[in-house]
C-alpha cells in the first residue's frame, strides 16, 4: 500500500489543552513514518468559515497524495455526519457542517464518502482524536477511501450560506473570511476572478472609506487602506503597519459593501 507524504492538521484546539498532543499521539501510533504537518491550530473557536478559508488557501501547496484531518466542529456528538472528500490526489476529513465549502466551490468532480462511524466513539465530545485521527491513519497508511467510508447518500452535504459575492448596480457585497494577526482583511473575492481592483473602489458599508489599489503593503501610504491580491489567493484590505480590520471596524464573517464600477 503507498504511504501518504503527510497528515495535515488544521483545528481550533489551541496549544493550551491536551488536544493536539492526543491527536497527534493517535496519528503517530496507527500511522508510523508519516510526517505531520500542523497548519493551524488556531483557527478561532468554533469558525467553520476561518477554518474552511484556511484549508482551502492551503490544499493548493499541500503533495499529492496528502491527507487532512480538519476539525472545527461545534456539532461533535450530535448526529452530524464525518465527511470524507478525494479532491484531485487529496482525501479531506471534516464535519459535516460547511467546512469544505470553498474547497467545494474552487475544485470541481470532488469525490464524496460518509465516513461517520458505525459505532459510538469512546468520547462524545472528542472525535478529533476518537474518530478523525483514527481514519486519517487508514488513508495515510494507503487505504482506500471506499475501505474506510461508505459512498455519500441522502442529503447533500452542510453548504455555507452567504460567501458568494453579490452584485448590486456598481456595488459589490462580500463576506470577510478571516482577519489575520495583521488586521489585513481578507474578502471572499478571489484573484482568479476579481482580478486587478478598480482605480476608484471604495469601501461603502460598514464604514465609507476609499480604498487605494496596491500591489504591495509598503506601497500604501500611511492612513490608507489599500486593497491588493493577497498570497492567500483572495483580495484583501491592508493599511502599511496598521490594521485595516480595527481601521474598518470588521472581523471574520462580517458582510463588506464596495463601491467596484462595473468598467473594472
Amino acid at each position: 500500500m503507498h504511504q501518504a507524504p503527510l497528515i495535515a492538521l488544521l483545528t481550533d484546539f489551541g496549544r493550551v489543552d491536551p488536544y493536539v498532543g492526543q491527536m497527534r499521539s493517535v496519528l503517530m501510533s496507527a500511522a508510523p513514518g508519516v510526517p505531520l504537518l500542523d497548519v493551524s491550530h488556531d483557527v478561532a473557536p468554533q469558525d467553520v468559515l476561518q477554518a474552511g478559508f484556511f484549508l482551502a488557501a492551503t490544499l493548493p501547496w499541500l503533495p499529492p497524495g496528502a491527507v487532512v484531518c480538519a476539525v472545527v466542529d461545534p456539532g461533535v456528538g450530535t448526529d452530524r455526519r464525518v465527511l470524507l472528500a478525494q479532491a484531485g490526489s487529496h482525501f479531506l476529513l471534516a464535519p459535516d457542517n460547511g467546512l469544505l465549502t470553498l474547497v467545494f466551490e474552487a475544485e470541481a468532480g470532488c469525490r464524496l464518502f460518509d465516513a461517520t462511524p458505525r459505532l459510538a466513539p469512546k468520547s462524545a465530545t472528542f472525535h478529533g482524536r476518537d474518530v478523525f485521527a483514527p481514519l486519517a491513519a487508514r488513508l495515510a497508511m494507503g487505504e482506500e477511501a471506499q475501505d474506510v467510508a461508505a459512498i455519500w447518500t441522502g442529503p447533500d452535504p452542510v453548504w455555507l450560506e452567504g460567501l458568494a459575492p453579490v452584485r448590486e448596480g456598481t456595488g459589490l457585497r462580500c463576506r470577510v473570511l478571516s482577519v489575520d494577526r495583521f488586521g489585513n482583511v481578507v474578502l471572499g473575492l478571489p484573484i482568479g476572478r476579481f482580478g486587478q481592483p478598480p482605480d476608484k473602489a471604495s469601501v461603502v458599508a460598514p464604514v465609507a472609506v476609499p480604498l487605494a489599489p496596491a500591489r504591495t503593503y509598503n506601497d500604501i501610504a500611511p492612513g490608507a487602506v489599500g486593497i491588493l491580491a493577497g498570497s492567500q489567493g483572495y483580495l484583501e484590505l491592508a493599511m502599511a503597519a496598521s490594521s485595516a480590520a480595527e481601521r474598518l471596524g470588521l472581523r471574520g464573517g462580517d458582510l463588506v459593501t464596495l463601491d467596484w464600477p462595473m468598467e473594472a
